[in-house]
């Protein structure tokens, strides 16, 4: 492409997208996974130059896309002023490698590779802004990433043999290695600081009496605004994914209860193919959900793609262990649906609640269902 193209975007991430589906997936299965990387590209700043999909055998065992299609992507790559390549997968670090020796041997500069668990660290990172978060995520980046965080080839991490650079390499990667579980230490430590803060606080509104409500869903399902409604208390809501990672803690007021005292938190949102890994990193920012005495699962219900949506949120609960709480639905965004017959229906003995957080409808049949449960909880202990 000509300068005049990218002249202004020289530090903007121009990405290529790269998925594949298998013979037991359909091109659109990898089409509708690009739309959300698209998102989050979004999210995080950059735009998408380029989608790629590729039916494949198998993922593959060296760099995850074939080696024809690595170099055609690339040469598409220079002509078109890409300056990110995004595979929407979480890739171990010798794919990576291979796939930056590539860019090295074709003498590609400023050109970097990231897979969709780094672009989501990176969003992360972006929109961390406490130091919990920022510990957090340094740690997800610790476990996830490890000496890809130094950018160190593969070649030394491998290195090994060969008179001469044996030792110089085992000493570098020892002391690199050194390094990163001293940083590590750290970092636990420092969040470990911060979870007894938090625990004092928890119990000081545990020894008030307040029970504890926690908003789980997918991301941009509208938690956030729903939280702001409830709460009267103003927090960020942006269209974007992931606009926000520390856990938001409000109280949820019953005018025909002055007695019921009741906190409210706002979560992380989730979404589909993040490794649990990553999600266990951000404990500080799930704490409160562990501990929820009921949760909130709020759905887009104007969203096509829901009840995959809502697959992946109740699994994810069930992996991180909170599968036992009591959980009410609540189907958002009704304002934007026309037909009230399209509303999905879910198990026999579940009636979702209707709500709209943008024009607040809903919300006073939410506070009484919160109300009643409580009160039955009172009448069964």
């Amino acid at each position: 492409m000509k300068e005049v193209k990218v002249n202004h975007l020289v530090l903007v991430k121009r990405a290529i997208l790269y998925d594949i589906f298998r013979f037991d997936e359909t091109r659109e299965d990898a089409q509708k996974r690009l739309e959300e990387t698209r998102r989050l590209l979004d999210t995080y700043g950059g735009i998408t130059l380029l989608e790629v999909i590729q039916k494949r055998h198998h993922s593959g065992s060296t760099s995850f896309v074939g080696k024809g299609k690595l170099k055609e992507i690339l040469e598409e790559a220079v002509e078109i002023g890409a300056n990110l390549f995004i595979l929407n997968s979480a890739l171990n670090s010798s794919q990576i490698y291979k796939i930056e020796g590539e860019l090295e041997k074709r003498g590609i500069k400023n050109f970097e590779v990231w897979d969709r668990v780094e672009l989501i660290l990176n969003i992360f990172r972006k929109h961390a802004l406490t130091r919990a978060a920022k510990l957090q995520l340094e740690l997800a980046k610790i476990n996830y990433m490890g000496p890809r965080i130094y950018r160190m080839g593969l070649e030394l991490s491998q290195q090994g043999g060969g008179i001469g650079t044996r030792g110089a390499g085992e000493t570098n990667t020892e002391m690199m290695k050194r390094h990163l579980a001293r940083y590590k230490k750290s970092v636990i430590e420092g969040i470990e600081q911060l979870k007894r803060s938090r625990d004092l606080n928890k119990k000081r509104r545990q020894s008030r009496g307040f029970r504890n409500v926690s908003i789980v869903g997918y991301t941009n399902a509208g938690k956030s605004l729903l939280f702001q409604k409830l709460c009267k208390k103003e927090t960020l809501v942006r269209d974007e994914l992931f606009a926000t990672l520390d856990t938001k803690v409000g109280r949820l007021y019953f005018d025909e209860d002055k007695k019921l005292e009741v906190t409210l938190t706002d979560t992380i949102g989730f979404i589909s193919d993040l490794p649990v890994e990553l999600i266990s990193a951000f404990k500080s920012t799930l704490e409160e959900t562990v501990d929820a005495d009921l949760l909130l699962h709020v759905i887009d219900v104007s969203d096509k793609d829901k009840m995959k949506k809502i697959e992946v949120v109740e699994k994810m609960i069930d992996e991180i262990t909170l599968g036992e709480i009591p959980v009410l639905y609540i189907f958002n965004k009704v304002d934007q649906i026309k037909n009230f017959e399209d509303i999905p229906k879910l198990a026999d003995n579940i009636e979702p609640i209707l709500v709209s957080a943008k024009l607040g409808e809903g919300l006073q049949s939410l506070k009484g269902a919160i109300r009643n449960f409580f009160e039955r909880q009172v009448l069964l202990d």
